[in-house]
This record gives structure tokens, C-alpha cells and sequence, in this order.
């Protein structure tokens, strides 16, 4: 006769693994703390304002930044996203600035072609990314990542898009 084991991670141990005694409700406002803590600080301070980010309508389009975020590896992939599967890494000193911008194509759009976002630092140097605009008339409302490369503690001021400029927030 074998005695009945305790629930392990797979391994023996001594120690019995406990279930967690919380109620929904603690786990529910545990999780919406770390969803809260997650967000780039730019849009926590939208979000804790109640307003959304500012919207612009530009031949036939209509184009938000809803988010940036600082990483050292990023995604040269076109907008809207398709098939390529290229990324690309930081150098020592550098990092990557990714910008996010949703894009809704309104009925009044005629299909041209839309040149590259150009991000500007707070000093006036601007800095071009590898990503370009891609068949806008493919997809009614879409997001894409544009990543530049950008020295590390670059304060960032805005993006623009042809003639459209977003102002960009960061703590």
C-alpha cells in the first residue's frame, strides 16, 4: 500500500505546494495594479487624466500615438504589420525608441504614398526609423510599432508624419 503523495511542480519535494485562499476580488485588483504598473508612465498619466490620446486626420487618415516604450531589441516590420520577421538589436550606448501609432483609414482616403515618421529629440536632432507605411488601404483600423534608434537617455519631444506632429510625454 503506497500513501498518498501531496500536489508538487513535479519534483519530490518535502514542502507541500499551496493552492491560494484569496478571494477573486483581492486577485482582481492585484492583477489590475500590475497591468497598471506595466504601462509606459506617458499613457498612465493619460489614463489617470481620463482623456485619450489626441487623434489627427490626415489625407483620409486618421492617426493616433497611443504608446512609446524603450527597449534593445525591436521589430522592423512595415505598417500595417505583414511577414517580415527582421529584428534588429541596440549597439553598447544605444537603445530603441518605439513608437505606436494606430492608424484608421476613413472613407475619404485615396491611396498615396505616405512618407516615414521622424522622431525629434528635445535638443532638435531627429532620428528616422527602417519602418515605412505599406498598402494603408489593406485593413480598415490597424496599430504599428515604428522603432528608432536612438543614443540611450535621449529625451524624446515628438513624432511626425509628413505634416502631422504628436507630442510626446515621458517622465
Amino acid at each position: 500500500m503506497t500513501a498518498a503523495r501531496s500536489p508538487t511542480c513535479g519534483g519530490r519535494s518535502r514542502t507541500r505546494i499551496r493552492r491560494s485562499r484569496s478571494d477573486p476580488v483581492t486577485r482582481f485588483l492585484l492583477c489590475a495594479a500590475l497591468a497598471w504598473a506595466g504601462l509606459p508612465a506617458g499613457l498612465r498619466a493619460q489614463s489617470a487624466q481620463g482623456s485619450t490620446p489626441a487623434s489627427q486626420a490626415y489625407k483620409g487618415l486618421e492617426l493616433t500615438v497611443t504608446g512609446i516604450e524603450h527597449a534593445s531589441s525591436a521589430a522592423l516590420s512595415d505598417c500595417p504589420p505583414g511577414a517580415n520577421t527582421q529584428r534588429a538589436m541596440a549597439r553598447p550606448g544605444e537603445g530603441f525608441a518605439i513608437v505606436t501609432v494606430r492608424v484608421k483609414v476613413l472613407p475619404t482616403y485615396l491611396p498615396a504614398p505616405l512618407k516615414r515618421p521622424v522622431l525629434t529629440d528635445a535638443e532638435g536632432k531627429t532620428y528616422n526609423t527602417a519602418a515605412s507605411f505599406v498598402d494603408l488601404a489593406k485593413d480598415r483600423e490597424f496599430s504599428c510599432a515604428f522603432p528608432f534608434r536612438i543614443p540611450e537617455g535621449t529625451r524624446l519631444k515628438s513624432v511626425q508624419i509628413e505634416t502631422v506632429s504628436f507630442a510626446l510625454t515621458q517622465p
